[in-house]
């Protein structure tokens, strides 16, 4: 009997081992849903919830019970038939006696996909993802069917190396499937009557060979297509695929947490939970310059958008300048022209001899340097070249060199690609400064926006935590979506890896570790539970809240300040070596280590609302204890300054922003202590991404007027002719960057002064924060409705209008006036 017992607890042991389960040191709380984390370096264990298939790693209900296996396969082609970068035509021919009222179809592809219904453009997609977690799309196809003979068709790509960086890549596949009983084994891969074909007409440009860029680039080359070898007309009803291949039938799509005997799924398949994109069609082009064949007649045919001549055995150069920055894809309609030469080249701005971009308006003495496309036409009528992937640019270059042919440029449009946020927040002052930069702010988010948000649409198209949880703000106040706040929290959470920490950025099939951001990633989640009432999906992370906090405690040295740090700890782009603090390679930088306070302090008011008292309370103390340490060791009573180390060698505006924001200098000593920081010489300053910050410190140390009287940086920009905010706040690579467009929160969130009050916005706090303005007003979004203030400092008069159902309270120089739904006045 002992005997059949030992061997049952050695059995148990090893298979603990086996599928990596930790095995318990103490005794659980009292039920199953917790498990005990490894032993942190100070202190008691601590317990925190496990049990992630609760609501599925991704946070959502609706992976609790995965559903059944698809009566769909992912197909292809014979592995030896597929380039490594690839672009493939699918039809699948069906016939119908009559047109359903409702035909819908759930479409995945690796990497992408576009489709089309008998020849017309419907879609593209699938939602960026990754493996894990791929999306699939819904359409219903009954509005694009005819009776008789229809063509489904599909362009699928995955074009390995040159694939941008931004999608997780398994090998070109696609899977097309329908639960209409009446149609599934004609419109289903896998039992449909797909044909493919590899479209060789498609080949990469490639950067260094074919076109230059200045800086880092992730979104592999450009595409060149040929005329010749395209199949035209491959989407329509009455082309010939006889000599078509048949596809090899891959795996049936299974969904999320489906499993079977063999193992999980290479594809976990989850439906699409954000909108389709905006694809409208973009205003047209002025032409700035011409070099080589030009007639004057040109310009106004262009203007008109008529067809323009271009003579056999001439060379034109046409510069198009959109007027502001966009980022979509382009059409050119072409006939005749055969063997005419085509080159498309696309740029946020023009550069001069000296690499630099100058007033963006100006164009003398200036070239385009960008992504470029190439097309070799084959003299047909009415051919419309394309782009797989979306281009950003503000000015097009289109560079023809005709044959032995007359090329006649039929049309030209744009079709953009955001994600359709639509402004719903508001921010008017007399001034028209403020117009502008809250105008070109918006566009900023915009471009900055599609399946994902993106660092900047020109070079990278990554999501990066640091500039997500600025551009999640401005959708909850400028739009009042928060669809992609969520999609970016659930994502960085799939990113989180052996470790315990997210990655920097992601989706993204290079990895990339940023610690610091991964911190950020806690007060994007904390913004989240002040903003909305979801506390199911909050719920859900507290265990990678506790992963990332713990991993940070492991790092904590005996004095309880941060030491060595693996990966890059970038925090800002200043005078910093790798834009990183003092101390982040050798050990001792206070300003990660209050930063890790700063998330601290956020993530106790989680543990709290979601009955973790046991957390709370570890991490209160342990805050605490780092914070006297910090105190200690790097305040300069000379200089009235937190230092970046012990050592006081070196001195920043961050250390300082984190003292204020974490507490760690006494309230009393916080107002003083942020006149220093922006006035004192010599201190290390915070770049345009980290003017958030400063704000936040501005703002709770009684200095929100700081904001709005210091715009200096954006209006700069503005001076410049820029019409998105850039990258840095001097020479910058990138035109377009997602965290220089927070004045579009700070309008409404420091100036105007609305902010939740509580938790899950259930009330408003309205302190505002005029500057030398005067008069001004602003509105907000809020799930219950709309919050409007209008403000007359010079009659000490507040007009605020909440939706039924808000309450709040108004706060001004130090006295508090209550707030009830409906319109409320307030003098002083």
């Amino acid at each position: 009997m002992v005997y059949r017992q030992l061997l049952s607890l050695s059995l148990l042991v090893l298979l603990w081992v086996f599928l990596g389960i930790e095995m318990p040191l103490a005794e659980a709380h009292s039920s199953s849903d917790v498990i005990l984390l490894s032993t942190p370096p100070y202190g008691e264990s601590i317990n925190m919830d496990s049990n992630p298939q609760a609501t599925g790693p991704a946070g959502q209900k609706e992976e609790q019970r995965p559903g059944p296996e698809w009566k769909a396969r992912w197909i292809s082609l014979p592995e030896n038939e597929l380039p490594r970068y690839a672009v493939v035509q699918a039809r699948n021919e069906i016939e119908l006696k009559s047109i359903p009222e409702e035909l819908l179809i759930d479409v995945s592809a690796v990497i992408r996909y576009k489709l089309f219904v008998n020849g017309k453009y419907i879609g593209q997609g699938p939602a960026n993802n990754d493996l894990k977690h791929y999306s699939y799309d819904t359409y219903d196809l009954a509005p694009h069917l005819q009776k008789g003979k229809n063509v489904i068709g599909l362009t699928v790509f995955s074009l390995g190396e040159m694939n941008p960086l931004r999608y997780h890549d398994l090998g070109l596949r696609f899977i097309v499937r329908t639960e209409n009983t009446e149609f599934e084994r004609t419109i289903n891969t896998g039992t449909g009557s797909w044909k493919l074909m590899v479209n060789f007409a498609h080949q990469p440009t490639y950067r260094g060979k074919d076109f230059e860029i200045y800086g880092y680039f992730a979104m592999g080359g450009g595409e060149a297509i040929s005329g010749n070898q395209y199949p035209w007309g491959w989407h329509q009803v009455g082309f010939d695929d006889n000599m078509w291949k048949s596809p090899r039938n891959l795996d049936p799509g299974r969904p999320y947490g489906h499993s079977h005997s063999y193992g999980h799924a290479e594809i976990s398949l989850t439906k699409r939970d954000i909108p389709l994109m905006n694809e409208e069609t973009e205003k047209h082009p002025k032409i700035r310059k011409t070099t080589g064949y030009w007639d004057e007649a040109l310009f106004n045919q262009w203007q008109n958008q008529q067809s323009l001549r271009i003579p056999k055995n001439t060379s034109t150069t046409i510069l198009l300048d959109q007027g502001y920055m966009t980022k979509g894809h382009t059409h050119f309609t072409f006939s005749r022209g055969k063997g005419a030469l085509v080159e498309v080249a696309y740029a946020e701005a023009l550069f001069g001899p000296d690499r630099k971009q100058g007033h963006r308006d100006e164009i003398e003495g200036k070239k385009l340097i960008g992504q470029k496309d190439r097309y070799l036409l084959d003299g047909g009528k009415s051919r419309t070249y394309s782009q797989l992937l979306p281009r950003t640019w503000r000015f097009i270059e289109l560079h023809i060199q005709t044959g032995e042919e007359e090329l006649i440029l039929d049309n030209y449009f744009a079709h953009k690609f955001y994600y359709p946020f639509q402004q719903a927040g508001s921010f008017k002052t007399p001034f028209k400064i403020h117009e502008d930069i809250w105008e070109v702010g918006w566009r900023t988010a915009l471009l900055c926006a599609d399946e994902t948000y993106m660092d900047c649409p020109y070079y990278e198209q990554l999501q990066y935590v640091g500039d997500t949880r600025v551009q999640a703000l401005i959708s909850l106040y400028a739009a009042g979506d928060d669809r992609l706040v969520k999609n970016s929290i659930r994502q960085f959470a799939h990113s989180i890896t052996d470790e315990g920490i997210t990655q920097s950025r992601y989706p993204s099939s290079l990895p990339q570790m940023i610690p610091p951001y991964s911190l950020f990633w806690i007060n994007m989640l904390h913004d989240y539970y002040l903003h909305r009432e979801d506390p199911e999906f909050i719920k859900a992370y507290i265990p990678q809240v506790v992963s990332i906090l713990h991993w940070f405690e492991n790092k904590l040295d005996k004095d309880y300040i941060l030491g060595p740090m693996p990966w890059w700890s970038y925090t800002d782009v200043t005078r910093w070596e790798m834009a990183s603090p003092p101390g982040f390679a050798d050990g001792g930088s206070l300003v990660m280590t209050l930063q890790y306070v700063y998330a601290i302090q956020e993530a106790i008011p989680l543990f709290e609302a979601f009955d973790k008292p046991y957390l709370a309370n570890h991490f209160r103390d342990l805050s605490t204890k780092i914070k006297k340490q910090v105190l200690t060791k790097g305040w300069d009573k000379n200089r009235g300054l937190m230092a970046d180390k012990e050592d006081k060698s070196s001195f920043s505006q961050h250390a300082n922003i984190f003292a204020i924001l974490t507490e760690t200098v006494d309230k009393s000593l916080q107002s003083k202590l942020f006149q220093k920081i922006i006035s004192e010489e010599g201190l290390a300053q915070a770049n345009i991404y980290f003017r958030f910050y400063l704000t936040r410190a501005a703002q709770k140390s009684g200095n929100g007027d700081y904001f709005i009287n210091n715009l200096q940086t954006w209006e700069q920009m503005l001076e410049e002719g820029l019409t998105t905010f850039a990258e840095h706040e001097v020479q910058t690579r990138s035109d377009c960057h997602a965290w220089s467009a927070s004045p579009n929160f700070e309008f409404i969130h420091t100036v105007c002064g609305i902010q939740p009050a509580e938790a899950y916005f259930k009330s408003v706090l309205i302190a505002p924060n005029p500057g030398n303005l005067s008069t001004f007003e602003g509105s907000m979004p809020h799930p219950k409705g709309d919050i409007h203030t209008k403000y007359d400092f010079g009659k000490q008069r507040a007009e605020i209008i909440l939706p039924e159902g808000l309450n709040g309270r108004f706060e001004w120089k130090g006295k508090k006036y209550n707030l009830k739904s409906g319109s409320n006045t307030i003098t002083w």
